[in-house]
């Protein structure tokens, strides 16, 4: 991806965003800081793998929008640092329109810290920087308003790592950013199959999985992914113990890894 510098290099790289936020303030008629809110919530959703979620809203007609809207403010309520409400007291859907395995409220409950912590860091490195107060800002309109003294690089790596260190796996213990997968019998999935599926639904968030080890003429029925983050772990789980997926018309089912001593097994 291009670095970007100036304010016209970041207005021109969110066009999309600022036309969708032109829309919701303009025609929608919502209120502009708090559509600024919502947009930093959605591109922080983006960050963490929900890939062009931008590109689907902006695809709606006004009222799912503003549906849609309503619904972020929800959430955004949920990661306040003084939000007073318990894990796992709403398990509301929320975005169904937007995902095939909808969230729900108890997502933004469980990682009220995190979540917040992005979704402000969102706010002001993007965000501020390229919705004024009534509308988007336009190219042209930057020599005023840009930050200077910030090149490409650094204006990036601010934007989408907020938090590195939760992002360097040698950081993290392997431990806190696995889970243990299940087959059905007779049905068990290959490391690529495991390794496809995170990657289409999450982004490039895979370091390794590991298959069960089994003697000859046995199928394995359980494996290991590890994750170059245990952020994805919510993600998977979607305020659940446990999250069952249909692989290839196989089942998998995903838990978070609780370590003990390890049997055979193999990187196959």
């Amino acid at each position: 991806m291009a670095a970007i510098g100036s304010l016209d290099d970041l207005l021109l790289f969110y066009t999309l965003e600022r036309v969708l936020f032109n829309r919701m303030v303009g025609t929608i008629q919502k209120d502009p800081y708090s559509v600024k809110r919502v947009m930093a919530l959605w591109l922080s959703l983006e960050e963490l793998g929900y890939h062009d979620l931008i590109r689907t809203i902006q695809s709606f007609d006004d009222k799912t929008i503003a549906a849609l809207f309503e619904e972020g403010l929800y959430c955004l309520d949920r990661i306040q640092p003084n939000a007073a409400y318990p894990i796992g007291s709403d398990d509301t859907p929320v975005f169904v329109s937007l995902f095939d395995e909808p969230m729900n409220r108890n997502f933004f409950i469980l990682n009220r810290e995190f979540m917040f912590k992005r979704v402000t860091h969102t706010m002001e490195t993007v965000c501020n920087r390229i919705f004024g107060d009534t509308a988007a800002l336009e190219v042209g309109e930057s020599s005023q308003v840009d930050s200077p003294g910030q090149d490409g690089d650094t204006v990036r790596q601010s934007m989408l790592n907020p938090d590195a260190t939760e992002f360097v796996p040698e950081l993290t213990p392997e431990d806190t950013r696995t889970m243990f997968l299940t087959f059905s019998i007779g049905q068990p999935l290959s490391r690529k199959e495991i390794i496809d599926f995170f990657t289409i639904k999450w982004g490039d968030v895979v370091q390794d999985v590991v298959i069960e080890q089994t003697r000859t003429g046995h199928m394995p029925l359980h494996g290991r992914v590890i994750f170059r983050t245990a952020l994805v772990i919510p993600l998977v789980l979607n305020g659940q113990a446990k999250a069952k997926f249909m692989v290839n018309r196989k089942h998998l089912w995903a838990r978070v890894y609780k370590p003990r001593r390890r049997g055979r097994t193999a990187r196959n």
